[in-house]
């Protein structure tokens, strides 16, 4: 079998569909000895340390029309292009790792959708250019021959939104990389603590700014916490900068801060990936309450790395964390706050939480990720041979 994939994102490891695919194709290298794949892009790929590909890459630039305007040159390359190519090059099948398939497919094709929170939250949808864009790929999501996506939630999501059938949608989990492992060297985690300008005893939230990652709640309820513990020392990071990403669709946390007077104990500063290990290691405790996810990966970084997690009951979380986390409604403060102080002043409690975080963190990986696919791209070919 001949497989195509779209590398569009393959370069952008700082997005969610730019780390999927990264890791994914790494798997399939690993898993799959078999099988021929061919990796598709509107433009040259630029290997270097941190980006390079484990399979062959060629270069289908879009005609030259498009290409003045970045908004078209993207849409032309998705539904023309990329399909095109794959086509031209006698490809099997054509995977698109995220969502935006072709709407008449030329080859057999599986699309990766890692969420729809575009439909199930309207302030993820606004402006004429994203609706009509959204709808465009929602139609062409009914012509893909089979989906694949990453938490059962998130295909239900798919179900009740797009209105596709359950028996076309297959879900693959999300793995930590390799790299998210327990550090315990001492020295090690008071480094990366100096460069982040934390102390010995924090907690750590990392997964974005923007609405529904619910920071003003975790900074109003780390403001409870603090003047309960009394302990000057606590300190919160929060891995972002609010000067960067601005406007309503990025509430600001620091004017909460001010206002209940814990603005010296919170700390905003956009965390290395090479440093995310550390500080998921260093931490006392790793909170998460977003009020929406596909899956939620940095719970399950933070609890690959043995750190004790809190997160929010809501949408995919639940199937993440399992019981290896104290879950909690991400709407109740008092509920977050209690939560947070069983862990910091209960050591026992705080033990067990990050034993049963390295047992759960076990239960995935992307070689498994990648088994999965790879029997999606079987099942995928026999649909489109009937």
């Amino acid at each position: 079998m001949k497989i195509a994939l779209n590398a569009l994102f393959l370069q952008t490891s700082v997005s969610g569909s730019g780390q999927y695919l990264h890791h994914l194709l790494y798997a399939l290298k690993e898993v799959d000895p078999k099988n021929e794949y061919l990796l598709l892009g509107a433009k040259p790929f630029a290997q270097n340390g941190s980006a390079q590909t484990p399979f062959s890459y060629q270069v289908s630039p879009v005609p030259s029309l498009a290409r003045r305007n970045e908004n078209v040159e993207k849409v032309v390359w998705e539904q023309y292009s990329g399909p095109a190519a794959a086509r031209k090059a006698a490809c099997d099948l054509f995977h698109v790792p995220y969502f935006a398939p072709p709407l008449f497919p030329r080859t057999p094709t599986i699309v990766t959708i890692l969420d729809v929170i575009q439909l199930r939250l309207p302030a993820y949808r606004v402006g004429a250019r994203v609706k009509a864009y959204m709808r465009l790929v929602e139609r062409a999501a009914h012509n893909a021959t089979l989906i694949i996506t990453i938490s059962q939630h998130a295909k239900q999501d798919m179900i009740d939104t797009l209105r596709l059938p359950a028996e076309r949608i297959r879900v693959t989990y999300l793995a930590a990389g390799d790299e998210y492992k327990p550090i315990s060297d001492p020295t090690t985690i008071a480094r990366a603590r100096a460069r982040y300008g934390v102390g010995e005893r924090y907690i750590f939230y990392l997964g974005g700014l923007d609405q529904r990652k619910n920071v003003q709640q975790l900074v109003r309820a780390f403001a409870h916490l603090y003047k309960q513990l009394e302990q000057p020392d606590l300190q919160l990071l929060i891995s972002g900068n609010p000067d960067k990403q601005k406007g309503p669709f990025f509430p600001d946390p620091r004017p909460v801060a001010a206002e209940l007077g814990i603005s010296d104990q919170v700390i905003y500063r956009f965390v290395e990936d090479e440093d995310k290990p550390i500080m998921y290691s260093g931490a006392s405790l790793f909170v998460f309450p977003s009020l929406y996810e596909g899956f939620g990966l940095p719970p399950l970084e933070a609890m690959s790395c043995g750190a004790p997690v809190v997160c929010s009951n809501r949408t995919s979380l639940p199937e993440v964390v399992g019981d290896a986390a104290i879950s909690i409604d991400p709407d109740d403060t008092h509920a977050l706050v209690e939560a947070m102080r069983c862990v910091l002043t209960d050591s026992t409690l705080r033990d067990n939480l990050r034993e049963r975080s390295l047992q759960r963190a076990r239960q995935f990986s992307w070689r498994k990720t990648a088994s999965e696919t790879l029997a999606a791209y079987e099942e995928t070919l026999a649909r489109s041979k009937k």
